[in-house]
């Protein structure tokens, strides 16, 4: 793992830009590497886009989506990255995996319900 930068010396790549705007900060401090090659993404994001596809469970009904449930699931990303960032405790690359999985379960099941609102409003017009 390369040493920790102050975060005015790192640089977003401009692979990981949109039209200017930075979707991953990229810190390489936390960043996963597998066979000392870095992923793309920091941690809480690569979790964020793993837990994405979590969507089918949500779309076929395995699993009901609901407010509670997406508030449930945000909540530690949530918790973990305003704590990291007030200074009140580091955060880890494992913790931030496992809470960006969450977070990106609760996209989907937010997804799933705004979807379905939506077609209920068109078809019952």
């Amino acid at each position: 793992m390369p040493p920790k930068n102050k975060l005015s010396d790192i640089q977003v790549p401009n692979t990981l830009k949109i039209y200017s705007i930075p979707l991953c900060h990229g810190l390489p401090d936390r960043t996963i590497y597998f066979r000392n090659k870095a992923f793309p993404l920091c941690a809480r994001c690569t979790g964020t886009l793993i837990g994405v596809f979590t969507l089918p469970i949500y779309h076929m009904e395995i699993m009901s989506p609901s407010i509670g449930l997406i508030v449930l699931f945000a909540s530690p990303a949530i918790v973990d990255a305003f704590t990291q960032l007030i200074g009140f405790r580091e955060s880890n690359n494992k913790l931030r995996l496992i809470t960006g999985f969450l977070l990106g379960a609760s996209l989907s099941a937010l997804i799933v319900i705004s979807g379905k609102i939506l077609v209920n409003m068109i078809l019952n017009r």
